[in-house]
């Protein structure tokens, strides 16, 4: 069962609040742009045009999340301070102006390629600071949950992951490598989609889904098997040894996160299924229908599988994931910088004060029907029904930016 989390630890809210406000810009920055794909629905999966997107959505909204999530976590779940928070910030920089300069050379192709290998470089550099800060944070280490592990092996992909897509960077501008190119990327791919986002996700949720849930005394073994099937299966496909093996002790450790959460949601405490527990049951069914969606198209090697299946893991589990996390934890933290000194001087609010919940209720309903819908107009190419369902994509995205907004310029006085 996951420790009881040592606040203290974590670093200054304005870091995370960096991290934090980006991601949610360039979530709606992704929603805004899907709309214009309805042109690109037969694109194949690994394309400039995808890639554009993909990298949008999961550099701009995903990591950039997930890098915040992590500098106020990994001090608190090891129990340690961060070893520098100036590195922090110095990421933060660097990675938004690489990420821009990336996703702008991937949108305009024809004319700005040229600016792809120096967006990679900046990125590249931003990760490799990033991965250093948490390896030399664990330094002082004491004990090793399994939590620890996860994020620990999933730095470690990033490292490679991010090597091989900035060699595939500089490969496609300068052409200097005789090699399969398909294979870097796909190494790529698995190494960041599984190896650093999956694993990251998997080794955070056994401490936060307990924690919000109010689930005690729950057996960790299903998550530890899951451990070392992720860890041989990405480092399988990764180097093209036993790919077929690598994707199938994949597929088992994701069933085996997916059954360690049932196991922790049937010891929940809390029995009220709000707008937190809608975004987890919606983003596991999603994840579950997305590597079902990818075997099939692995099996009969049909390409409009792998969009359907890429389409529902990033804006079905990412989104859904991410979306119900932000709303309990930015809460939390701004409670904490901002209120908790003045419990027992004045009156406070509960977290729940903190969040248009109405508000977040509906845009959880828009956005579940919106992916549900583009995925249906996306596997059947139908571009007007895929705009229109898109369309409320966006309009979730902006509610979801409303109650970050909320949530950060909360005062006592602030009515619903």
């Amino acid at each position: 069962m996951a420790k009881q989390l040592a606040t203290e630890m974590a670093p200054p809210f304005n870091l995370v609040a960096h991290f934090m406000l980006a991601g949610g810009f360039f979530y709606a920055l992704t929603s805004f742009v899907l709309p214009f794909y309805a042109n690109y629905l037969d694109s194949f999966f690994v394309s400039s045009t995808i890639a554009a997107l993909s990298h949008l959505f999961l550099l701009g909204f995903v990591m950039m999340i997930i890098f915040g999530a992590m500098y106020q976590l990994v001090p608190v779940i090891l129990e340690i301070p961060l070893f520098s928070k100036d590195f922090a910030y110095i990421q933060f920089y660097i990675y938004v102006v690489g990420l821009s300069l990336m996703a702008y050379a991937f949108f305009f192709e024809e004319t700005h390629l040229a600016l792809l290998p120096y967006g990679a470089l900046l990125v590249y550099v931003s990760m490799i600071i990033f991965a250093v800060n948490i390896f030399l944070t664990y330094r002082n280490i004491e004990e090793w949950s399994i939590s620890a592990k996860y994020i620990l092996v999933s730095n470690i992909f990033l490292f490679l992951a991010v090597t091989y897509g900035f060699v595939a960077a500089l490969n496609m501008q300068y052409g200097f490598l005789e090699v399969d190119m398909m294979s870097v990327v796909k190494s790529h791919i698995a190494g960041v989609l599984f190896g650093y986002v999956m694993m990251t996700i998997m080794g955070v949720a056994l401490v936060l889904i307990p924690m919000f849930s109010l689930s005690h005394g729950f057996d960790t073994v299903w998550i530890d098997k899951g451990f070392y099937f992720m860890t041989a299966g990405v480092a399988l496909y990764m180097l093209h040894f036993l790919e077929s093996l690598g994707l199938l002790f994949i597929a088992v450790s994701v069933g085996l996160f997916i059954y360690q959460c049932y196991v922790i949601w049937q010891g929940k405490v809390r029995k009220e299924i709000d707008f937190w527990a809608k975004n987890m049951i919606a983003s596991f069914f999603f994840l579950i229908g997305s590597i079902v969606i990818f075997l099939i198209g692995y099996l009969f090697d049909a390409h409009r599988f792998y969009l359907l299946g890429g389409f529902f893991l990033f804006f079905g589990f990412l989104v859904n994931i991410i979306v119900g996390h932000i709303y309990k934890i930015l809460p939390f933290l701004v409670w904490y910088q901002r209120f908790a000194p003045l419990v027992g001087k004045q009156k406070v609010p509960m977290l729940n004060d903190m969040v248009i919940i109405p508000l977040a209720e509906k845009q959880f309903t828009i956005t579940l029907y919106g992916t549900l819908l583009s995925g249906v107009a996306l596997f059947f190419g139908w571009k007007y029904l895929f705009v229109l369902a898109t369309l409320s994509l966006v309009v979730g995205a902006g509610m979801v930016i409303k109650n970050m907004y909320y949530t950060l310029t909360y005062s006592v006085n602030n009515e619903q």
